[in-house]
């Protein structure tokens, strides 16, 4: 199980990464869906129930949103309102300690990341929620999670620093 979780993980790595560097909302949304599929699936073999309930949230959040972008629309508040109440709600019956409260202040911030439209607040907010993720890896002992959720920065950091120099 522990190896299908690392293939699953680094699948999903590589989904993550791609959308750091995608141009359009749209792209990301879609990247991110298939992301959150093969994390949460990489949590479930390693047991970390309220980091796959997180995940799962954003993979629907993810759905949701795109669809949104899709039809050319824009996410209205309540969606943002809906998805951090799912959220919560999520982290209340697989609360486990308080790295589960960690996991689920990364789904929140990441919820907003994908639901306001500035690629640029994406980037720095995506660094946030690696940070939110790295601690919850440590805390259920992943060796695979943190040395994703440090590439991911890596990605993301790097991302950032091109995303300004094409401003």
């Amino acid at each position: 199980m522990y190896i299908l979780s690392q293939i699953f993980a680094i699948i999903s790595t590589i989904l993550l990464g791609l959308s750091y560097f995608a141009k359009s909302k749209r792209k990301i949304m879609l990247l991110c869906v298939f992301y959150c599929l093969f994390y949460a699936l990489h949590y479930l073999f390693l047991g970390a129930i309220t980091g796959m309930v997180m995940t799962l949230i954003s993979m629907g959040r993810n759905i949701w949103f795109y669809l949104v972008a899709k039809k050319g629309g824009e996410n209205s508040y309540f969606s943002l309102i809906l998805f951090i109440i799912v959220a919560i709600v999520g982290v209340i019956f697989t609360y486990y300690d308080y790295f589960s409260i960690i996991s689920m202040i990364g789904n929140v911030i990441s919820t907003y990341s994908v639901w306001q439209s500035r690629v640029f607040r994406y980037r720095i907010l995506a660094i946030l929620v690696s940070i939110c993720f790295l601690i919850y890896a440590v805390s259920i002992s992943s060796i695979f999670a943190i040395i994703t959720e440090i590439f991911l920065l890596f990605l993301e950091i790097l991302s950032l620093i091109k995303y300004r120099k094409e401003e």
